[in-house]
């Protein structure tokens, strides 16, 4: 299903908690703490099992401080663990992400990797593996937060240097007292749809290699300044294809700490309809973009496309418009068909996670 729909991290636990230097000591020398090893290379990367459905790997404090007895410093507070991630026999696991990059030499590094765990990308994680949901989003979380601390050792506005406060979710300056908090982007994204329902509009990213090389997927955007979605959308569409919408409805949103720039995004969903069939393709912008028949997305969906193109897998939102307009009647086709496909998908998944609750048993043990 799409991924990062819920993080299995009780955030809210930890709003008091932060702020108190005495409680985030107690929980770091507490035997329930794990910390997520992370490399934050030019490809953020994540420890993860070898062996089988790939895994993160776990670390206690014991083994953590052994590769360097400074490894403490860096790391940042998630929070405890709870609704499908791993737990311990009497509780809840205590995460934390560290990368070990901050006090480790490149060829240390990449010994840890061995025959039983390697290093893995977050988004090769997310995107084409088998991986629990659970352990994509942790592993999404520590690489969001890691990424973004690494990227906020100066305060923008002053130059100051800033050290890790509160468990390491915000920074401060060292002098002074101004702090920096993580951000995210947000981003529209959406499906165009022909006047008539009968075509979608599919973009191909400019010099896409290896599995993106014949990847179509919905165009999308950032938001500007002072912009809305719809019109950020409209923008984009405009921008990239050359195409004017002449109506645009948001369906859902998705959190994706994964964003190509190293930071994390929040993908607004929408769906459009084209005022008409014309295309200004903008090849400075993207590889390619054309109007596909739902017949022939089917074939993408199902990887049987005669000229191997395909859609994105079903762990990004656009997999999610694409299938329900594909799947759907073709002479009924609204957006707000999808609309309520994208809401019984929200509702399935909140009954996953009552089920979830009445599972919490199966959840793996460390």
């Amino acid at each position: 299903g799409m991924r990062f729909a819920k993080v299995p991290i009780d955030r809210a636990a930890t709003h008091t908690i932060r702020r108190d230097p005495a409680s985030l000591r107690k929980i770091f020398l507490s035997h329930k703490a794990r910390f997520v090893p992370l490399h934050l290379s030019k490809d953020p990367l994540v420890l993860t099992s070898s062996v089988g459905p790939p895994a993160i790997v776990w670390w206690t404090r014991e083994e953590l401080l052994a590769l360097h007895n400074e490894a403490e410093g860096h790391a940042i507070y998630l929070g405890p663990v709870v609704d499908g991630g791993p737990i311990l026999a009497d509780g809840e696991v205590e995460a934390f992400a560290v990368d070990v990059g901050g006090f480790l030499t490149a060829d240390a590094v990449q010994a840890l990797a061995s025959d039983k765990q390697r290093w893995r990308s977050g988004r090769d994680l997310a995107l084409f593996t088998d991986a629990a949901d659970a352990d994509v989003s942790i592993a999404g979380l520590a690489l969001a937060l890691a990424c973004w601390s690494a990227n906020a050792q100066f305060h923008p506005m002053s130059g100051r240097r800033t050290a890790p406060v509160e468990g390491g979710v915000k920074r401060q300056e060292v002098d002074g007292h101004r702090k920096v908090y993580p951000r995210t982007d947000p981003v529209a994204i959406g499906l165009i749809v022909s006047a008539d329902g009968q075509r979608t509009l599919l973009h191909r990213r400019k010099n896409a290699t290896g599995p993106y090389a014949k990847m179509y997927t919905c165009i999308s955007g950032f938001i500007d300044q002072c912009e809305s979605v719809e019109d950020a959308f409209r923008r984009e569409a405009l921008e990239e294809a050359g195409v004017e919408l002449a109506q645009v409805d948001l369906l859902a949103s998705q959190g994706w700490p994964l964003g190509r720039s190293g930071s994390c995004e929040l993908m607004i969903g929408c769906t459009a309809i084209a005022a008409s069939d014309e295309l200004q393709v903008n090849y400075h912008e993207v590889g390619d973009a054309r109007w596909f028949t739902r017949a022939e997305v089917l074939t993408m969906l199902a990887r049987k496309h005669p000229d191997d193109l395909l859609v994105p897998p079903p762990s990004a939102i656009a997999y999610h418009l694409i299938s329900q307009w594909a799947t759907s009647a073709a002479r009924t086709w609204r957006s707000g068909s999808v609309r309520g496909s994208v809401i019984s998908m929200a509702v399935a998944g909140v009954l996953g996670v009552l089920a979830g609750v009445a599972l919490a048993r199966s959840r793996p043990r460390l």
